[in-house]
């Protein structure tokens, strides 16, 4: 989309601005049409409001004064069975209670008790607050001065009775509340004290003793021996036997690292631990083959030492070979020795480790089962201790709670009893306000209402909105005064009405007609009678006729056509003798006071006219006026009353269609045009007829006199040179 397509144009902004004017217009007319329907509902009003504050009895007055404190103060601020009452509350409550049906009630059967003699009547209690204080002022209205006077005093003792029983009855009802709260938790307490000690006694009590989980601890460290054992098969089977055998006896404790070639070797066989634990020492046959290892690198280092100072050959030298050959036949023995028991030991790994997985899960079982009696114990230990500690909290409450220590500061009290009551005067100032107030707002509703349902239009605003695809070839200003409106002259001075009627000429000569030619012959009509059409054709004839055109005007409305009484002519022969062939229609044509203007007028009144329209005569009779003159111009009657308009329209070169401001409702002229469209008549145009011109959107035509009021006062300077 353009952005052109999303701006406002001055244009747009314009209209609007015309059809809030024309809404706002259209509200004044009804106004001013409806004026006295306003004055209407606001005096029925008024006197409606008059008679009910008349007809009402004489009343009086009787007033009394109340002083309100607090409810009740509690001693002890944790204790939340009894509560003060909210000071927002209060006295909002205590207004409550004064006007309530349960004190009237009461009040009631302490005069009849007090004063049987006294006549019932309907008492009115009104309450109020004097501001910034806790002062209650009772009000009594009624048609007996001492009945109400002695009804207020009642209902005042009344009050401040049922206050001293609403605290007593809210001291008994805390008292019997917390007693029922004392009794319900020594209950509780009892239920699970029994529940606690039947736990206990159906379950160990060492497992439950401190809360710990012995069968758990022990799990534990069966988990960590079996850890310790797994880890050390798998060293096992991952390292060899003798390098097994020499990582464990390097990681012993008092090992020493193998000395240097030449160097003493301490290593004895006290150095390697004892025993067959897997954890602790060796088997009897690792230790003799570690021993044997070791003292055959002893050997070899001796033997290298040797042979720096000795040759191979040597006494000594051969008998360390003799000695190294021996040591290697026990290291082999010791060694085969040590590989049964390196198979022993791994078999008893096995087996340790798969009597440890069994243990496990039996502990484990054992382990869960006292963990839940634990938490068991746990829970109903502690909904014992909170139902211990509760009850012993409501026994200190039942023990504080005593009549003696709750402080009653009730500060209800009479400050003025009703002495008089007092005749009352009606006001008739405010209600005959609110009365007219009230007709004017009903009044206007109502009117609104209607309109709503009035589809007549007021303005061009209003009839361009509902029929948007009507031209609008000219707007007749409304003319003052009553009666008949009288035909325009060439030297008229309702300026402003003869040049809404030059628009109009103006709008039929300059039209972009099809074939640029203007229609020479014209049809006017409207919807239904009385809305100014025949007045309207002849003053648009004789605006064309002062332009210089020579025009003809009939009238056809052969039933209740009048331009021979406009024109004051004679009525016979005319139209309605053309179409039945008496006359022929140049014998009709009659002469007219404006130059170049000829009237046929209507003929003698007929009934029966369609035919007459439809016939042969009628389309050559129109031909030859065509061709006689520059423009024929025929009144006709109104669409909506007869078939006239319809038969005789598709005639005409163009029909123009008249609409009365204010008066012709848009379902009609609707209706009208449907016809009109449906015979195809070419309707060019609509002529606005008695517009107003106090809306803004007809503002220029108030410039239509500019001219002829500055050639009155050139008129008026050349008369009084003239007669200077």
């Amino acid at each position: 989309m353009d952005a052109e397509d999303t701006l406002s144009t001055p244009a747009s902004t314009l209209t609007r601005f015309h059809e809030t004017s024309a809404r706002f217009q259209r509200y004044k007319i009804l106004i001013r049409r409806r004026w006295w329907f306003l004055l209407l509902t606001a005096a029925i009003a008024i006197c409606v409001q008059a008679l009910r504050i008349t007809g009402k009895p004489t009343e009086f007055f009787a007033v009394g004064k109340v002083l309100v404190g607090a409810n009740t103060v509690n001693p002890d601020p944790k204790n939340q069975v009894i509560t003060n009452q909210q000071t927002a509350d209060i006295y909002g409550t205590q207004m409550e209670i004064l006007e309530s049906g349960e004190l009237r009630r009461r009040a009631l059967e302490r005069v009849r008790s007090m004063n049987p003699e006294l006549k019932e009547i309907d008492i009115e209690i009104r309450v109020t607050q004097t501001k910034g204080s806790s002062i209650l002022n009772v009000a009594a209205v009624g048609e007996d001065g001492k009945y109400t006077r002695i009804f207020l005093s009642a209902l005042l003792d009344e009050y401040v009775a049922f206050r001293k029983e609403m605290i007593e009855k809210s001291l008994g009802s805390a008292m019997n509340k917390v007693i029922e709260e004392v009794l319900s938790r020594e209950k509780q307490v009892k239920e699970k004290s029994s529940s606690l000690n039947d736990y206990l006694q159906k379950n160990d009590l060492v497992i439950l003793e401190g809360g710990r989980n012995r069968a758990a601890e022990y799990l534990q460290h069966l988990q960590d021996a079996f850890a310790s054992y797994q880890t050390e098969l798998k060293t096992m089977e991952k390292l060899q036997m003798d390098d097994y055998l020499r990582a464990k006896a390097a990681s012993a404790p008092g090992n020493t690292s193998e000395s240097a070639p030449g160097a003493k070797n301490t290593a004895a066989a006290g150095d390697i631990p004892r025993g067959d634990d897997a954890f602790g020492g060796f088997a009897r046959s690792e230790q003799d083959y570690l021993k044997a290892l070791n003292d055959y690198k002893l050997l070899q280092s001796q033997r290298l030492a040797m042979l720096k100072n000795f040759r191979e050959a040597h006494e000594s030298v051969k008998q360390i070979d003799e000695s190294l050959t021996n040591q290697r036949a026990l290291i082999e023995i010791y060694r085969q020795a040590s590989l049964e028991d390196w198979a022993r030991r791994t078999a008893g790994l096995k087996l340790k480790i798969k009597s440890f997985e069994e243990q496990i899960i039996d502990q484990t079982a054992k382990a869960r089962e006292a963990n839940d009696k634990i938490v068991q114990h746990l829970i109903l230990k502690g909904e014992y201790e909170r139902s211990n500690d509760d009850y012993k909290d409501w026994k200190k409450t039942l023990d504080r709670l005593d009549a003696s220590h709750v402080i009653s500061s009730d500060n209800v009290a009479i400050m003025e009893r009703p002495l008089v009551a007092v005749e009352t005067n009606p006001d008739f100032i405010l209600p005959l306000i609110t009365a007219l107030c009230i007709g004017l707002v009903a009044g206007s509703v109502i009117l609104l209402l209607f309109d709503r349902l009035d589809d007549r239009m007021n303005s061009f605003s209003e009839f361009q909105a509902l029929f948007p695809n009507e031209a609008i070839l000219g707007q007749i200003p409304e003319q003052g005064g009553r009666g008949d409106v009288t035909l325009l002259r060439s030297d008229d001075d309702r300026h402003l009405y003869a040049e809404a009627f030059r628009n109009l000429r103006s709008s039929i000569l300059f039209k972009n007609w099809k074939g640029s030619k203007p229609p020479k012959l014209i049809l006017i009509t409207s919807a239904v009678p009385n809305e100014g059409k025949t007045t309207t054709t002849s003053n648009l004839a004789v605006t064309l006729a002062l332009g210089g055109s020579r025009v003809l005007l009939a009238d056809g409305d052969l039933r209740r056509g009048g331009l021979n009484e406009l024109f004051k002519a004679t009525a016979t022969p005319g139209v309605a003798e053309v179409l039945t062939s008496k006359v022929h229609w140049r014998d009709a044509v009659q002469e007219t006071a404006t130059k170049g203007l000829h009237l046929i007028p209507r003929g003698e009144a007929l009934s029966q006219t369609s035919e007459l329209f439809l016939s042969p005569l009628a389309q050559d009779v129109l031909r030859e006026m065509a061709d006689s003159y520059d423009y024929v111009i025929f009144d006709s009657a109104p669409v909506l009353v007869a078939d006239d308009t319809t038969s005789f329209a598709p005639l005409f070169d163009a029909t123009l269609f008249v609409v009365r401001i204010s008066s012709t409702m848009a379902r009609l002229a609707a209706k009208a045009l449907d016809q009109l469209y449906d015979r195809q008549v070419n309707v060019v145009g609509v002529v606005l007829n008695r517009s107003n011109t106090n809306l803004k959107e007809y503002t220029y035509y108030n410039y239509a006199s500019y001219y002829s009021i500055s050639a009155q006062k050139d008129s008026k300077n050349v008369n009084a040179a003239t007669e200077a």
